[in-house]
């Protein structure tokens, strides 16, 4: 919710306790959970920088962080596969192998296109409605300035 430019806080349920929360930005978490999130990330963090080469279920079984949070982070981009781990993350669209997030970057840059492209079709489409709306309610004259209809008040 925006008002005046400033966000208000939204009521949500958390993502981990499922309680009620005042939620402003980030992870949908409420403080509780949120802590314990980062308190959890960086041991695994910690674990990684010691043992590199280590699989997810020996990272999850040295930390007790489960596979599915370490994956997360994985696809939010707060953790990175090293090349020669045994961990496979793929891209999501064409399944070639990552080393974090969702997407490799050739599908990235296509999404991304994607993206651009629908935003442009759509703002082409609502500039012509917004063009054939004033051509209705105005006259152009022979200099190319326009003015109202004479039959408009």
């Amino acid at each position: 919710l925006h008002m005046g430019g400033i966000n208000m806080p939204e009521i949500k349920y958390c993502r981990d306790c499922k309680k009620l929360f005042q939620y402003v930005t980030g992870p949908v978490l409420c403080h509780v959970c949120r802590k314990r999130d980062e308190e959890e990330f960086e041991k695994v963090r910690k674990f990684l920088r010691e043992y590199p080469g280590a699989n997810m279920q020996e990272v999850s079984s040295n930390t007790g962080v489960s596979p599915a949070k370490i994956s997360r982070w994985l696809k939010e981009e707060r953790l990175e596969v090293s090349e020669d781990s045994p961990v496979a993350l793929n891209c999501e669209k064409c399944g070639v192998r990552i080393r974090s997030g969702r997407f490799c970057v050739e599908c990235s840059k296509g999404l991304a296109k994607e993206m651009m492209d629908v935003g442009r079709d759509l703002k082409q489409s609502l500039s012509k409605a917004g063009e054939r709306k004033f051509d209705r309610d105005f006259d152009k004259d022979e200099f190319g300035l326009y003015y109202k209809h004479k039959d408009q008040k």
